[in-house]
């Protein structure tokens, strides 16, 4: 299946909320150097998928069931790898709208800062699920309960994940300025240098020199965003390449050319190692 959402309310009008959702995307990374509002995901794939996460705070892996939401405040980064066809809901809650509804009511998270929602990885809130379910079900009835219906829900969900979850925070402008910012672009420069690179030989300088930081620097970029170091991130990009050029019907040998690999063996050694099969089963396999 194509990897864009089968429905998005970017026609809708809505102003403090974006909402999509998603179908069958295949198994890749989705990565967020800093989101810029609030982000909500509810998974919603029939069994369970492992994932490997990355948040402000949290790194690991797990195992995403249906009805796991995984919550981010705008300012965070945010990173997911899986390996099955993956199935949610996103909505991006603007920030606007909490600090507007936290100062409504008094809140003490408003005390003048911006309003952080922390993160949360799988975590099980029926409410939530409930507003998310509500707003994506008008989402595919053309929005017919109208702008004010959407606006209603969206206060009800800052509301409810205000009380539940806000804590205060510092200001965008002083979050916006510190190092960690810095690190995230480092990084999403030296991850899309790998992705335009894949065929070629990539070497630790040349990706540092992409991210422009040192070679030691970047391995713990590397191992905090992904859990891997750069090397075995690009021979995993790479045969995820791979699955993907045998998926289209190339020969394995124009495969292994393609993606800088010394010969066939090269290519068969790291595909079975990540994939549990060997590049000519997995071909079977597709027929």
């Amino acid at each position: 299946m194509p990897d864009t959402p089968i429905a998005t309310s970017e026609s809708m009008g809505w102003t403090d909320l974006k909402l999509s959702g998603w179908e069958g995307v295949s198994p890749q990374e989705a990565f967020e150097p800093e989101l810029n509002r609030h982000l909500l995901v509810l998974h919603r794939t029939p069994g369970p998928v492992r994932v490997f996460e990355r948040a402000d705070g949290y790194r690991g892996d797990g195992v995403a069931r249906p009805g796991d939401i995984n919550l981010f405040s705008a300012g965070d980064l945010s990173f997911c790898r899986w390996e099955e066809n993956l199935s949610f809901i996103r909505l991006d809650l603007s920030p606007a709208l909490t600090d507007r509804v936290a100062a409504e009511l008094e809140l003490p998270q408003a005390g003048g800062g911006a309003v952080d929602l922390s993160r949360r990885i799988r975590l099980r809130d029926d409410r939530v699920s409930q507003i998310v379910q509500w707003l994506y079900e008008d989402l595919n009835q053309g929005g017919l309960g109208g702008k004010l219906y959407a606006d209603s829900l969206a206060r009800m969900l800052a509301v409810h994940l205000l009380h539940r979850y806000g804590v205060a925070s510092e200001r965008p402008e002083r979050r916006k300025a510190g190092p960690s910012r810095l690190a995230r672009r480092q990084l999403d420069g030296a991850l899309q240098y790998v992705h335009a690179h894949l065929g070629q030989d990539i070497s630790l300088e040349k990706l540092a020199a992409a991210a422009h930081v040192s070679a030691s620097h970047l391995v713990r970029l590397f191992r905090e965003a992904t859990g891997l170091a750069p090397h075995q991130y690009v021979i995993r990009e790479r045969i995820r390449r791979a699955q993907a050029h045998l998926e289209a019907g190339l020969p394995i040998q124009e495969v292994a050319a393609a993606l800088g690999f010394s010969d066939q063996s090269h290519l068969h050694r790291h595909f079975k190692r990540i994939v549990g099969v060997t590049p000519r089963e997995y071909a079977r396999g597709l027929r």
